[in-house]
């Protein structure tokens, strides 16, 4: 080679490198522009993303929350509505002994003798009892039907409730557990890449700026959506544990109710069977003025009687006397055998003493007839009074007792101020515990 050819050649060499050293500076500047870049807008992400994940779990403990004060709410509500529900079972069984009675007080009127069994005020309100015991039966049936429906509803609702933040508590477990990794993962990058004061950050590409921002306008609304969903939720809950406190309001409603006119018909009956016992009584003492008044009257005629029979059997002697009399005479002369003056007087006194006789026997049957007369009356008030006496004994039977319950049974006890009460009515009369079968709920309606 010649010197101008070397000195060419390493002029050339020298020329190559100072421009290959121009594009590696150029290239290099860029470079750690883009490493700026990149590190300033990854932890704009990261940060974007903390702030995100915390509002997340911010959101989520405030969801939780109000759930959680929810399902406290409706087991409260639940406990409630439960108690509601023994107290509507308690009032219902309460009346299916008050309905025994009343069917057992019925029952014990029929055994009333067949001149007693009338249809009297105490009937119908016996009746209008066992009716007004029915129909609250049937309405506290209707209202523990509903309060059961409500309590399973209530029961859904916890469920779904419970349900709901339990998967939320899932969720948060996980949003805490990535925030805290994407928390240690931004500070070792800080560590490792710590930002340029004097980088400037890149401009993401229009496209991609566009598609992130409609991505996080949708999880937005997602978001949005899911704290919806959970206020809806919280908000039928809230409309079912209304309603349960509207239908326990009701309830009580309803067991005041049934209890004053279940009160109210059983007083209406106890007036009436009082009012019958004492029309009864004084029936009674009616029968008895009238049967001492008959046993008089008999006994008065029976000595009447006996005085006709006296009278009439003294007629025998004149009537005697009078035909012997007029037998001598006829024995007298024929010419002393005249009618005279004693002969007409005896003659007038015989028939005298056979009119007498004769009215006095008229008198003795008249007198039989009325004897027999009275004497069945006097059966009659005799048969009339023992009925009203048995019926008045069942009245006060019934009127004196309530119902007890001993040992798991049903019994009708005698209350202790209305049997003193009802001694002083009759004092013949003794109070009785009688019995009262169980029966199935269907046989009493």
């Amino acid at each position: 080679h010649t010197p101008e050819e070397w000195a060419r050649h390493a002029v050339n060499n020298m020329a190559q490198a100072q421009n290959t050293q121009s594009q590696a500076h150029r290239q290099n500047v860029r470079s750690k522009s883009a490493h700026g870049g990149t590190v300033h807008n990854n932890l704009n992400m990261y940060q974007e993303l903390a702030q995100s994940m915390k509002q997340k779990v911010q959101n989520s403990y405030k969801v939780i929350e109000m759930l959680q004060r929810r399902a406290a709410s409706i087991e409260k509500t639940l406990d409630q509505t439960a108690l509601s529900l023994g107290s509507l079972e308690k009032a219902l069984m309460d009346k299916d002994p008050l309905l025994q009675l009343c069917q057992w007080r019925l029952e014990q009127r029929e055994k009333r003798p067949l001149r007693e069994q009338v249809r009297d005020p105490v009937e119908t309100a016996l009746e209008d009892e066992k009716a007004v015991l029915i129909d609250t039966q049937r309405k506290l049936k209707e209202a523990i039907r509903k309060t059961k429906a409500t309590i399973h509803d209530l029961r859904q609702s916890l469920h779904d409730c419970q349900l709901d933040i339990e998967h939320k508590m899932q969720a948060l477990s996980v949003d805490e557990q990535c925030l805290r990794s994407t928390e240690t993962s931004m500070h070792r990058v800080v560590e490792r890449t710590p930002p340029s004061t004097s980088s400037t950050p890149r401009s993401p590409n229009s496209m991609k700026q566009s598609r992130h921002q409609v991505a996080l306008h949708e999880s937005s609304r997602n978001e949005a959506d899911r704290l919806r969903d959970a206020e809806k939720m919280n908000r039928a809950f809230a409309s079912h544990e209304e309603h349960a406190r509207a239908l326990r309001e009701e309830s009580a409603r309803l067991e005041r109710q049934c209890g004053q006119m279940a009160a109210e018909a059983r007083a209406r009956m106890e007036r009436k069977l009082q009012e019958r016992i004492q029309e009864t009584q004084h029936m009674r003492r009616c029968l008895e003025s009238e049967l001492h008044e008959t046993q008089a009257k008999i006994n008065d005629t029976k000595n009447t009687m006996s005085e006709t029979k006296h009278q009439i059997q003294a007629l025998d002697e004149p009537k005697d006397m009078t035909a012997n009399c007029a037998s001598m005479r006829q024995m007298r002369a024929s010419k002393e055998g005249i009618t005279d003056p004693v002969s007409t007087t005896l003659q007038g006194h015989r028939m005298v003493i056979l009119k007498h006789q004769k009215e006095l026997t008229s008198h003795h049957q008249f007198e039989k007839t009325n004897l027999q007369d009275l004497q069945q009356r006097r059966t009659q008030l005799k048969d009339d009074l023992r009925d009203k006496t048995t019926s008045l004994h069942i009245d006060m039977n019934v009127l004196t007792h309530e119902v007890v319950r001993l040992n798991g049974q049903t019994w009708t006890g005698v209350s202790r101020s209305k049997a003193a009460y009802m001694g002083q009515v009759d004092r013949g009369w003794v109070p009785g515990a009688v019995a009262v079968r169980q029966r199935p709920r269907s046989a009493l309606r």
